[in-house]
C-alpha cells in the first residue's frame, strides 16, 4: 500500500477516529518532525460537519496554553480539511483507567488540576468545550494533560450549530441542560462533564452508565450518583462531596468556576485532615490527638520497657483526668476554636471539616448541637457547609430531635435542592421528642 499525502504530510498510520473525523500520524516532509494531523475524509459533505470542523480549527488558532493540545494551523479546501497539531503518544485518560480501573486520589488530584486549568483557560476565552471525557483528555509520556478535540465548542453569545438536535455531545458525561438544549448553556456545563470525568478516575465507571443512551439520559436528569465510597474505600471523604457537587443537577448547585475546583483540590492534597478517607472516618471516633495513641506507637516498638510505659500511660490518664476535672465547668479553648473555625472560617471546606469535628464532640457535649444548628439556619452562601451541618446533626438521633420543626422549615424553604434534601433525610433520621 502506496503513502497517503496531504500535502505537505505523509500520513503514516491511523491513530485515532471519531465523529469529527481522522486523526492520523503525519510526517512532515519539509523536516521530517512527526504531528497529528486531523482532517475529514474528502467525501463528507455534511454542511453542518464541515462548519464544526473550521470552527475548531480557528478556535485552536486562538488558544495557547500548556494543558491544551497545541494547533499549527490548517487547510480548508474544496477537497480536502485538515489542520496539524502537536503529536502525543501517551494515551488518552480513558486509556489509563481502562487500564487502570481506579486512579489512586493524589494522582487524580495531579491530572485534575491540569484539567482543571485548561478549562478554566478557555472559560476565560468565553469558549465552551460541551464535550468534555476521558476520550478528549491526551496524556504525554511525562504525565502532563492536554485537552482536545473542541468539534462541538461553542462560543458564548455567539451563534451555536445544532442541527440533527441540540444534545451534542457524549450521553455518559452530558449534563442536564445539555439534555434538555435549553441555550444558552455556560462554563457550568463543562463543569459538569468534569465531575463525571473525576468520578470515573475515582470509581472506575462513569456516575451512569449502560448500553441504552435513553436510561443514562434520564439519569443525568433525575437520579442522583452512587456515592464514591461504595466503590472507592481510600477516597477522601472531601474529595468525594466535591465531585458530587460537581455533579449537581442545578448550574447553581455547582462549583462556580474550574479555577474554584482546583483551588479546592489543591487543599485536599495538602490537608491530612481534609483527605481523610471515608473508611477511616468511619473508625476514627476522636478527632483530637489522643496520648494514647502516640504512646502506643512507642509501646509496640519497645516490648521490654511494657511496664514502664504502661505507668507512664496511667501517670499521664490520671494527670489528664485532674485537669478535666479541674475545668469541668470551664469553657475549654480547644472546642471554642472549631465552632470559631465552623461558623466563621472563610474557606467552606474547612468549615465542613470543623463541622465534622463538632458532629463527634457533640455526643458528650449536647450544647454543641445548638452551634450546628445556627449553621444550619444561617443558610451558608456555600450549601456544602449547611449540608455538612445537616449530616451532623443526623449523627444524633435522640438529641437533635427537638429541632424537627426548625428542619421541616428548612426542608420546605432553603433555596439550594441538596439543602432541602439532606434537611428531609435528616428528618428521618430523627426521633421526635416526647
Amino acid at each position: 500500500m502506496g503513502s497517503i499525502w496531504v500535502w505537505p504530510f505523509e500520513l503514516l498510520e491511523k491513530i485515532g477516529e471519531g465523529g469529527m473525523g481522522v486523526v492520523y500520524k503525519g510526517r512532515y516532509v519539509k523536516d521530517d518532525r512527526l504531528f497529528a494531523v486531523k482532517l475529514i475524509p474528502a467525501d463528507v459533505n455534511n454542511k453542518t460537519l464541515l462548519a464544526r470542523f473550521e470552527l475548531e480549527i480557528a478556535t485552536l488558532k486562538e488558544l495557547r496554553h500548556p494543558n491544551i493540545v497545541r494547533s499549527f494551523g490548517g487547510v480548508c479546501e474544496d477537497k480536502q480539511r485538515f489542520y496539524a497539531m502537536e503529536l502525543l503518544e501517551g494515551g488518552t485518560l480513558w486509556d489509563k483507567i481502562q487500564s487502570h480501573g481506579q486512579i489512586p486520589w493524589p494522582k487524580m488530584i495531579e491530572l485534575g488540576r491540569q484539567m482543571c486549568a485548561a478549562l478554566a483557560y478557555a472559560h476565560d476565552k468565553n469558549i465552551i468545550h460541551r464535550d468534555v471525557k476521558p476520550n478528549n483528555f491526551l496524556l504525554t509520556k511525562t504525565g502532563q494533560v492536554k485537552l482536545s478535540d473542541f468539534g462541538l465548542v461553542s462560543v458564548m453569545s455567539e451563534a451555536k450549530l445544532t442541527a440533527d438536535g441540540r444534545t451534542l455531545g457524549t450521553v455518559q458525561y452530558m449534563s442536564p441542560e445539555q439534555i434538555r438544549g435549553k441555550p444558552p448553556l455556560t462554563h457550568s456545563s463543562d463543569i459538569y462533564s468534569l465531575g463525571c470525568v473525576f468520578y470515573e478516575m475515582l470509581t472506575g465507571q462513569p456516575p451512569f452508565a449502560g448500553e441504552n443512551p435513553a436510561p443514562i439520559l434520564h439519569a443525568h436528569l433525575k437520579q442522583e450518583p452512587a456515592p464514591i465510597s461504595e466503590f472507592n474505600s481510600d477516597c477522601p471523604a472531601g474529595l468525594e462531596r466535591l465531585v458530587l457537587s460537581m455533579l449537581a443537577k442545578s448550574p447553581a448547585d455547582r462549583p462556580k468556576n474550574a479555577l474554584v475546583v482546583s483551588e479546592r483540590l489543591a487543599q485536599l492534597r495538602e490537608s491530612p485532615r481534609l483527605v481523610e478517607s471515608s473508611s477511616t472516618h468511619k473508625k476514627k471516633k476522636n478527632v483530637l490527638p489522643s496520648p494514647y495513641q502516640e504512646t502506643s506507637s512507642v509501646f509496640s516498638g519497645f516490648e521490654r520497657s511494657l511496664r514502664w510505659v504502661w505507668g507512664a500511660l496511667t501517670a499521664v490518664l490520671f494527670i489528664l483526668a485532674v485537669v478535666w476535672a479541674l475545668n469541668l465547668f470551664k469553657p475549654d479553648p480547644g472546642i471554642e476554636l472549631w465552632v470559631k473555625t465552623a461558623q466563621h472560617h472563610s474557606d467552606p471546606i474547612v468549615r465542613v471539616a470543623a463541622i465534622e469535628s463538632l458532629a463527634e464532640l457533640a455526643g458528650t457535649r449536647e450544647e454543641l448541637l445548638d452551634v450546628l444548628m445556627k449553621i444550619v439556619e444561617s443558610q451558608n452562601e456555600d450549601p456544602e457547609v449547611t449540608v455538612a451541618a445537616l449530616r451532623a446533626l443526623a449523627k444524633h438521633p435522640k438529641t437533635a430531635g427537638r429541632y424537627r420543626s426548625r428542619l421541616i422549615k428548612i426542608a420546605k424553604n432553603a433555596p439550594h435542592q441538596q439543602v432541602r434534601i439532606q434537611a428531609q433525610t435528616t428528618l428521618a433520621a430523627l426521633r421526635p421528642t416526647d
